[in-house]
């Protein structure tokens, strides 16, 4: 019942589709094993042209440090062929994810494996990835969740904030603050708390000018989120971030955005589950949705909605967008594709599957819904499913304490440019480095003078700035320690 529901716990990974984590699950709308893509979807097959054809296969970590493309360009060509988009009339094929990451693979390397391009029609099976899998059997998995935007993360994580991205279909972190109404500020507003629990990074506090910053309301996940669960001082709506960025002797980035290995994710998974679980009385008012941020151009055989809303009438590119490239026209009424999502409660059936089409803004109108919260925040969520449906009245007895968990790779050494080197010496990626000086544009001088009323050494941030993995992630558990002091 909905109404026994007074803790929503929402934890968003990092770009994998539905076919590439549960494809291959029995009784969902996963792969039947005979889908393919052509090298070449414009030409008939031949030996020059051969088919790639779905398996179960997939590697912990892919071959490249990027990963496949997402953008929106990217997408388009993985579902129409064509980066310009759909012509008139024109229907998705989802027919050029293979064409797609050929030419992104050969963007950094002047020779290309077949084995390199088959990554990304490749799926996981149970076994490798467990805790997900063993999650989606205990509880709901959803085989028809879409992304909000055929496009990266930026947008995506917008919109289970704020149900827009207001009109940026690439990623903007750079810019410091949002003024846009959130699910956050909603949950204020009618007397409910809420919290961001994050590892590193958090997209978040672009939500919230410097002096709204609170300690209470953006926490590290691991110091507060189980005391807080074991406590009783879980809020009403928490926002679990993973960890975006490998420390030096670790611990690994967890966030499954590729290139990483996805078990660090998965062993996430059961710890954010086990947490809530070790507390009863809590758990047995509780509901844990992980989810995907997008599909990160791994394939996936359904073709996304057309026609939902465009949420405030803002089109791409908005009039603000600081790019210095050209920036795709779009105006938001396709969403993206499918991405795996587990409900998890005591108060959800057990194996159960859920193919009513769903996305993202389907939190928010649940969470609307669950805690009175009023109006929607935009046109969007306000055409969103709600999944309140799935409750029941008495919490089930039989929810496992523990869920199985991959071995965790015992990784040594890492390799960068040909060269074997330890993981937080790696070079950050383009989305590390894109998100790290967006948090640099946050937590400059000026910004947490703001806060404290004196720039703290901290933020005598001067060039060369960090660019490694290890280097980015002490600068800044620096920077968050001067926000956020103890």
């Amino acid at each position: 019942m909905a109404g026994a529901i007074e803790h929503v716990v929402v934890l968003m990974l990092e770009n994998r589709s539905f076919d590439h984590l549960m494809g291959f699950r029995p009784g969902v709308a996963g792969l039947s094993g005979n889908e393919f893509n052509l090298l070449d979807p414009t030409k008939p097959e031949s030996a020059a042209n051969p088919r790639f054809t779905v398996d179960n296969q997939a590697p912990f970590a892919v071959s490249d440090r990027e990963g496949p493309s997402h953008s929106l360009n990217g997408v388009n060509v993985q579902l129409f062929n064509q980066k310009s988009g759909p012509a008139a009339g024109q229907a998705a094929t989802n027919g050029g994810f293979v064409r797609n990451y050929r030419d992104h693979l050969l963007g950094s390397s002047h020779e290309v494996s077949r084995q390199q391009i088959q990554e990304v029609m490749q799926s996981f099976t149970g076994t490798q990835l467990p805790s997900i899998h063993a999650l989606a059997s205990e509880f709901c998995l959803c085989d028809n969740w879409f992304c909000e935007v055929p496009g990266p993360t930026m947008p995506n994580r917008f919109y289970i904030h704020a149900a827009t991205s207001v009109g940026f279909v690439h990623n903007v972190f750079k810019k410091p603050f949002f003024n846009t109404p959130t699910i956050y500020h909603r949950l204020q507003e009618k007397g409910r708390t809420w919290a961001t629990y994050s590892h590193d990074l958090s997209e978040v506090l672009q939500f919230f000018p410097p002096e709204q910053r609170r300690k209470e309301n953006f926490r590290e996940y691991e110091t507060s989120f189980g005391a807080d669960v074991a406590s009783g001082q879980l809020p009403n709506y928490s926002f679990i971030l993973p960890r975006f960025l490998t420390a030096h002797g670790g611990p690994f980035a967890n966030s499954q955005h590729a290139p990483e290995d996805v078990r660090h994710g998965d062993r996430l998974i059961a710890d954010v589950y086990e947490k809530l679980r070790a507390n009863l009385p809590l758990w047995n008012k509780s509901v844990l949705i992980v989810t995907y941020d997008e599909h990160g151009g791994f394939y996936d055989h359904v073709p996304p909605p057309e026609g939902v809303a465009n949420p405030d009438g803002i089109n791409s590119p908005p009039p603000d967008d600081p790019a210095n490239f050209s920036v795709p026209s779009f105006d938001f009424t396709r969403l993206g594709l499918r991405v795996p999502t587990v409900i998890a409660s005591p108060l959800v059936p057990r194996g159960k599957v859920v193919s009513t089409p769903l996305q993202h803004t389907s939190v928010l109108a649940t969470v609307r819904e669950l805690f009175g919260l009023g109006q929607p925040l935009t046109n969007r969520d306000a055409q969103a499913a709600t999944f309140t449906a799935l409750f029941q009245e008495t919490p089930r007895t039989d929810t496992p304490e523990k869920l199985p968990v991959a071995e965790q790779p015992q990784q040594g050494l890492a390799v960068a440019a040909g060269i074997p080197v330890e993981p937080g010496d790696e070079p950050l990626t383009s989305l590390q480095q894109e998100m790290l000086e967006g948090f640099i544009a946050m937590t400059s001088a000026p910004i947490l003078a703001a806060v404290t009323g004196a720039a703290p050494a901290a933020a005598a941030v001067s060039p060369p700035l960090p660019s490694t993995q290890g280097d980015a992630a002490a600068f800044v558990e620096s920077q968050l320690s001067a926000i956020f002091p103890a």
